[in-house]
């Protein structure tokens, strides 16, 4: 299966392993009760990540979601009953429309599934059943179930997946890195026990990877580009008990004709009035210039040698999500941090400086 995923040579990654039985058809795979199905992304030659599938000894397949060519689609997971199959997937990066959302699509078969509807702004996430998980990029995981919702807080990381176990959906699946030392990780946890562990394989973190049974297919890191990637069945697997998750309660919704909470800056306060798609978060501008401040720092004391690379793009990414409101600014840190990614070209501060002020003496 994975033989036939790296034949072309192009970089895969978040893998999700499941299976369908008969009813749920896969083209010529239909009569193969308990075939293994295995979704994942592949890489496109100008680096768009889109979302395939392979069944058992199938050719691999593209996820026919109707999305432009220019959207990325990742993270795609899938379940399977009577009606036939239901995916989720995240998608969004487009140019001129960055917002991600959570899609999902339903049909009797994978090539005869619906249009993709958007569940809600996220950048990572999944539905299983009456299930809907989404997670915020600084450390929560917010789980929205009839028998009651949760928040799944991991503190001091910043999540880049959010999954579960197709042979045990009660498990999730959350990838992420601790900003501390820069550590990647792979956090099993069990939202009826929440008994949690970590996952290694083959000796390193598992990154972004997927469980069913005794099989862990995980994105092996292949070249020096944080995206040279490809999937791997691991030959060991580690698992190390932790307690880095703490389940609590999500906060009261405030009525609606309650003040906001004072917070000194403006992410509670301020309201939103472009006409633009909804913000995935609030947007504030003296958060923006927090973790553009950050971003500074850790990329001068790059140039010095200290391996706060990734530190620096974090915070990119964070003043990224956090300026939305505002479309100039937001596209020219966007595009900043995707040429410091991609060329390690130094941004224009003072450009910087001179687009916040403009927004602040617009408010």
């Amino acid at each position: 299966m994975l033989n036939r995923i790296h034949e072309d040579g192009l970089m895969s990654h978040m893998p999700f392993l499941t299976t369908g039985p008969p009813a749920c058809a896969v083209p010529g795979t239909a009569d193969r009760d308990g075939e293994r199905v295995l979704f994942f992304c592949r890489a496109d030659d100008k680096r768009v990540w889109k979302a395939h599938y392979v069944a058992g000894d199938d050719p691999v397949m593209r996820l026919e979601t109707g999305l432009d060519d220019d959207v990325c689609e990742c993270s795609p997971t899938a379940w399977c009953d009577e009606t036939g199959w239901h995916v989720s997937f995240i998608a969004g990066g487009k140019p001129e429309n960055p917002l991600f959302h959570l899609f999902r699509m339903d049909g009797p078969a994978l090539d005869r599934l619906s249009a993709p509807v958007a569940m809600l702004p996220a950048r990572t996430g999944f539905v299983y059943r009456n299930r809907l998980v989404y997670g915020d990029p600084e450390d929560l995981v917010h789980v929205r179930e009839p028998a009651g919702d949760a928040v799944i807080e991991l503190p001091g990381a910043t999540l880049y997946r959010v999954a579960y176990r197709a042979d045990l959906p009660e498990r999730l699946l959350v990838t992420g890195q601790w900003m501390k030392d820069e550590e990647f990780f792979t956090l099993e946890y069990d939202l009826v026990t929440s008994r949690q562990h970590f996952i290694e394989c083959d000796g390193v973190p598992a990154y972004k990877c997927t469980v069913h049974g005794r099989t862990v297919v995980y994105a092996e890191r292949t070249g020096e580009n944080f995206e040279s990637r490809r999937l791997k069945e691991a030959d060991t697997v580690n698992v190390r008990p932790a307690n880095a998750a703490v389940r609590r309660q999500p906060e009261p919704v405030a009525p609606p004709d309650s003040a906001p909470a004072a917070k000194k800056c403006g992410c509670k306060t301020r309201t939103v009035t472009s006409a633009l798609p909804a913000p995935t978060r609030p947007s504030c501008l003296e958060c923006v210039e927090k973790h553009l401040g950050a971003a500074y720092v850790l990329l001068a004391e790059t140039a010095d040698g200290y391996a706060h690379r990734l530190r620096a793009i974090g915070h990119f990414h964070e003043a990224e999500d956090e300026s939305q409101e505002w479309p100039a600014l937001h596209a020219a840190i966007r595009a900043a941090r995707k040429a410091y990614q991609t060329e390690g070209t130094a941004p224009d501060w003072e450009a910087f400086g001179k687009l916040v002020q403009e927004v602040r003496d617009a408010r």
